[in-house]
């Protein structure tokens, strides 16, 4: 619509004389305000009227309204997203009290490429402001006021500008209220024959006055400005009601239909139909002020992609080091001859990869030893035992089945020879007893139910059976069996609901204990959001009680994102089986929806299922997260950053006595659920790249199977343990998510800046001080940060290349491990020592008895 403010109100962002919108021109506006606005394009094309000059600005293309200047923005035949960054000039009166009244010339399109350096100068203030208004890290208002001052610097030394007379108003206040009232009058009347010369008649001025008067100021005719409002009522009315186009070509006032349509095409490239298709399931959430509530808009405050318009901002800004920060000291004293509880080392129970068929592979098996002789882990959870690439349902020649256990073999027997158990996840269909051709990932796991469940059974006792037979019934009765992997995600992960998924774990179950009583089995696997926002588990449970079946465990996944899908997303699931879209599509979607929960996100899904377990389970069955990660997205760059291993070492400290196991998400990155990626550093879950390259995540393992049993005493990221005489201090430095990306947008983390998404935090200088010791002892410390250990913070100092040679790999396995320094002291009861932790960062100290 028409609007005209003598002064538009700048609403503030956080007490700041400034104020940022991302939008969409989707009609025509009009404004006047009392601020100095840069309108900047961050997508596709827009017309802009000043005074009386009319300019067309595509993307990149940015000018500067003055305060008091009329202007108009005006969409062409394409879509559009725009910055406008408002700023009240009140903010630098005191060292220039002339400034409502500069006028200056600051357009950065048509001209040369030598002179578009210093529009650079800006676009980098802008984006600097709108990053800190973003991020809102420690001292951000100081550093917006410091931007501001720097950008007016820029602005009165770098460009030509006119200071304007008091009697030479750009815009008299008698030309304000009358386009006001011709607004008035249109908007009043819109639906009628609304004529030049009535309104003429009413403003008591000649026809040919008026005339002139509405082209010089708002710079288009009459007819062209009325056709703007009629066609904005009739965008309005396509959006927010059901009424037909008929209906809405005449209430908007238009001659006839065929006018409309013609009207309509040349101003939005579609006819009404068209867009009305278009923006029919568009909803919004609006973020500016905090608003949490969907709206249903035009494409205003993002509904396109933010992380992309972020990114386009903020790409010439210089990276921000947060590892680069004043310290703060802490002081930890240390009792040795304390007594406290027990650590457990539930989190060495259980480790994971992707599929069964991986584990084949001599590189994974390499990978596997290499874990297990640093760490040793007791158990290993993966998908797809049944699915067709392990080759185990086969039909003879008469179309009986047979069972083929070769590739099982190999890949339990490798699991023998390096002392770790299977987690037997019984998920994910076999082609020959499928019930429809529902799949997912790119190795096409079936998620269908079975067409027979004899079937499924008969394959379940079998195999069980020939485990026993290969290995003993002692060691398959200490083995693991879950039921399926995510059932609750019906249509991506179960074809059906859940009480289909119950009947299937009962028949499954039955089957088991059939074999052996003491055969431990469990479920449901569910994520960690149906167990906060649905009654899933709890009704699982209430069946197995009601029905009387064995529930020897529990079983979860905890990963930090909150996703919002929408209502349509198992049709998409549908389509990318289907083949009509790809699983990139979806994964690309979900991740633009996330949001993250908070660091003590893990901690509180265990506080929550532990206590409904308890109070509906008349015994207590173990529970397991047989998956969990710093993020459920295989491609998340922040995968193998130092930010892991602290999220590692936190959740595990935090969560000691919450679970049986806590299973990593997985050790390695060779596994399959999409395509291979050519980088070694693509994000993908492991502790291990797809080269054999240890991440930070690794090391965080590492430093805590090197922690004693017993708890000597335990704070905010450090934690004291001992076994015997000896002495294990670990201290670490965790910086979480920052506001920014919390709220979902990743535009900060690029391929090569990955610490630019967390919470502004302070080194640390620990000062330990140590009573009880007494006699000889070796110190060793091991320093796990970016610089030392980190072998994706390697690879960026060598220069992040792709597709690495043998002695670039090489290099880097050198240059990748924590830094070791060793001592020798003489103590006599007590001792100081100090520790430099920078954010991120992670240093164990052990203090060693000598005889």
């Amino acid at each position: 619509m028409f609007f005209l403010y003598k002064y538009e109100a700048l609403r503030p962002e956080n007490d700041l004389p400034i104020r940022e919108i991302i939008h969409s021109i989707d009609s025509f506006e009009m404004h006047w305000h009392n601020l100095i606005e840069i309108l900047l394009v961050l997508e596709g094309t827009v017309e802009v009227r000043i005074g009386g000059e009319d300019y067309y600005l595509k993307e990149d293309d940015f000018i500067l309204i003055n305060c008091n200047e009329l202007h108009s923005t005006k969409r062409t035949k394409d879509d559009n997203i725009l910055l406008a960054l408002q700023i009240n000039p009140d903010f630098f009166k005191d060292y220039c009290p002339e400034i409502n009244k500069i006028k200056f010339d600051c357009k950065s399109f048509n001209t040369s490429k030598e002179e578009q350096k210093k529009f650079d100068f800006i676009r980098r203030y802008i984006g600097k402001i709108v990053l800190e208004l973003n991020k809102k890290t420690k001292g951000y208002k100081l550093r917006i006021g410091s931007y501001l001052y720097l950008l007016g610097d820029y602005l009165i030394n770098n460009f030509e500008y006119d200071i304007l007379d008091n009697d030479k108003e750009e815009l008299r206040d008698s030309d304000i209220f009358r386009l006001q009232r011709i607004a008035d009058y249109v908007n009043g009347n819109i639906d009628k024959k609304i004529t030049l010369k009535e309104i003429a008649e009413k403003e008591h001025i000649s026809y040919y006055y008026l005339s002139h008067f509405i082209k010089d100021k708002i710079g288009m005719s009459f007819q062209e400005y009325l056709n703007y409002m009629r066609l904005n009522r009739a965008v309005i009315m396509l959006k927010n009601t059901n009424n037909s186009i008929t209906e809405i070509s005449n209430d908007s006032g238009f001659s006839n239909i065929s006018f409309f349509n013609k009207i309509f095409k040349e101003n939005y490239n579609c006819t009404p139909t068209e867009y009305r298709k278009q923006i029919k399931d568009m909803y919004i959430e609006d973020r500016i002020f905090g608003m949490n509530k969907k709206q249903n808009r035009s494409r205003s405050y993002l509904d396109v992609d933010r992380n992309s318009v972020f990114k386009k901002l903020f790409s010439n800004l210089k990276p921000i080091d947060n590892n680069i920060k004043s310290k703060e000291i802490e002081y930890i004293d240390i009792d040795v001859n304390s007594r406290g509880e027990l650590l457990s080392d539930y989190w060495k129970r259980l480790i994971t990869f992707g599929r069964a068929s991986e584990g084949l592979r001599s590189s994974w098996q390499e990978q596997l030893k290499e874990v297990q002789k640093d760490i040793g882990f007791e158990y290993i959870r993966f998908h797809g035992i049944f699915s067709d690439d392990m080759m185990i349902v086969n039909r003879d020649e008469k179309g009986n089945i047979i069972y083929n256990w070769s590739y099982v073999n190999e890949l339990f027997d490798f699991f023998m020879e390096i002392d770790i158990k299977p987690f037997v996840e019984l998920g994910f269909m076999p082609t020959e007893f499928k019930s429809s051709d529902d799949k997912i990932f790119w190795w096409e796991g079936n998620i269908s139910q079975p067409k027979d469940i004899n079937l499924w059974t008969d394959l379940v006792v079998n195999f069980i059976k020939y485990c026993i037979n290969r290995y003993g019934l002692k060691e398959v009765e200490s083995w693991y069996f879950e039921v399926w992997n995510e059932a609750d995600l019906e249509n991506i992960f179960w074809i059906g609901d859940k009480e289909d998924y119950f009947k299937f774990y009962k028949e499954t179950v039955l089957a088991i204990k059939s074999v052996s009583e003491k055969l431990k089995v469990g479920g449901p696997s569910i994520t960690y959001q149906t167990i906060q926002d649905k009654p899933w588990l709890e009704e699982f449970l209430e069946y197995n009680n009601e029905n009387n079946i064995p529930l020897d465990f529990v079983s979860l996944h905890i990963y930090p994102e909150l996703y919002r899908p929408r209502e349509d997303v198992q049709e998409m699931a549908s389509k990318a089986r289907q083949g009509e879209i790809s699983w990139d599509t979806i994964y690309n979607w979900w991740r633009n929806q996330k949001i993250y929960y908070d660091k003590d996100h893990v901690y509180n899904v265990l506080e929550l299922a532990n206590n409904k377990i308890n109070k509906i389970m008349g015994y207590n069955p173990e529970v397991h997260i047989t998956e969990w990660n710093a993020s459920a997205f295989g491609r998340n760059l922040i995968h193998d950053t130092c930010f892991v291993s602290n999220f590692i070492i936190d959740n595990i400290l935090k969560c000691n006595g919450k679970s049986d196991s806590l299973g990593y998400w997985t050790f390695t990155d060779i596994m399959e659920e999409e395509k291979v990626a050519i980088s070694e550093f693509h994000g993908n879950f492991g502790l291990i790249s797809k080269s054999g390259l240890k991440k930070p995540s690794y090391f965080a393992y590492y430093l805590l199977s090197k922690l004693g049993k017993e708890i000597v005493k335990k704070g905010n990221e450090y934690i004291v343990t001992k076994d015997g005489d000896d002495i294990q201090i670990l201290l670490y430095n965790y910086a979480y998510f920052d506001e920014f990306f919390l709220r979902g947008d990743t535009s900060l983390l690029t391929n090569t800046d990955r610490y630019s998404i967390y919470e502004d935090k302070k080194s640390k200088e620990v000062k330990i001080s140590i009573l009880g010791l007494k006699g000889s002892y070796k110190i060793t410390s091991y320093k796990l940060n970016r610089e030392n250990g980190s072998s994706f913070d390697e690879w960026i100092k060598m220069g992040a290349p792709e597709n690495m040679t043998y002695e670039e790999l090489e290099y880097l396995k050198g240059r990748s491990q924590p830094k070791i320094t060793v001592d020798c002291i003489e103590a006599d009861e007590s001792h100081k020592l100090e520790a430099y932790v920078p954010v991120h960062g992670t240093e164990l100290i052990l203090l060693e008895k000598m005889f």
